[in-house]
């Protein structure tokens, strides 16, 4: 009884060392049990992007608008003016068909003459350089905006009445828009020839725009009435 009283004493007198031993390891700043501390982590890392996550909302603001600010050449210029001209003249025929205004007819109308006549003068520019007009329909990003036009002529297809005409007015306005920021970006650039063209097609551009905020305008103006 005597010696098993002996080493439970000295058992017991151990506890206290041991404790205070794994209190310094928990403490030891390199110890990875640390959770305060991931040894694992190299210099750098956590300001270093993660390929695999995917770029945040600023990143592809950024990218977006150093996509917006390259400066299109002349003759891709041409080009996006060509089937923007195609695009209005079946959106014209489109509501001349379809429109159940005056107004909407008419600016139909105007679209067809207008932008035949633009497309003609854009030809004849093409022809002097001997610019194939038609050298984007392969082009992967060109056959995307034409698929998503078409979308659009698909569902003004299916529209009627009032909704046809409220429909027709707000693609009008939208795509004008476009077209009139493109012009403005490229006659700073352009030679002189395509310059003088961009500057006389601003102002019909703006017309047809405002003709489609007018009717837009009496749409809504008719909706609410109700």
């Amino acid at each position: 009884m005597t010696l098993q009283a002996t080493l439970l004493a000295a058992a017991l007198a151990l506890v206290p060392a041991f404790a205070r031993a794994d209190d310094a390891k928990k403490n030891d700043p390199r110890s990875s049990s640390n959770p305060a501390i991931d040894t694992r982590t190299t210099p750098n890392q956590a300001t270093q992007p993660d390929p695999a996550q995917p770029p945040s909302q600023a990143q592809q603001m950024d990218r977006g608008s150093m996509e917006h600010g390259k400066k299109l050449t002349d003759d891709q210029v041409l080009r996006k003016l060509h089937h923007v001209n195609q695009e209005e003249i079946q959106a014209g025929q489109l509501a001349q068909q379809k429109g159940t205004t005056r107004d909407v007819k008419d600016y139909g109308a105007t679209l067809v003459r207008d932008h035949t006549k633009g497309d003609q003068d854009v030809k004849t520019l093409a022809s002097k350089t001997n610019l194939d007009l038609e050298s984007m329909k392969s082009d992967a990003r060109h056959l995307e905006k034409q698929q998503v036009m078409q979308n659009k002529m698909d569902q003004l297809q299916k529209m009627s009445g009032k909704d046809f005409d409220r429909g027709f007015a707000q693609m009008m306005v939208n795509g004008h828009r476009e077209a009139i920021e493109m012009v403005k970006d490229a006659r700073g650039d352009a030679k002189p020839e395509l310059k003088s063209f961009l500057e006389r097609l601003l102002p019909v551009l703006q017309k047809h725009q405002d003709m489609a905020n007018d009717i837009l305008s009496k749409t809504r103006d008719t909706a609410s009435a109700k």
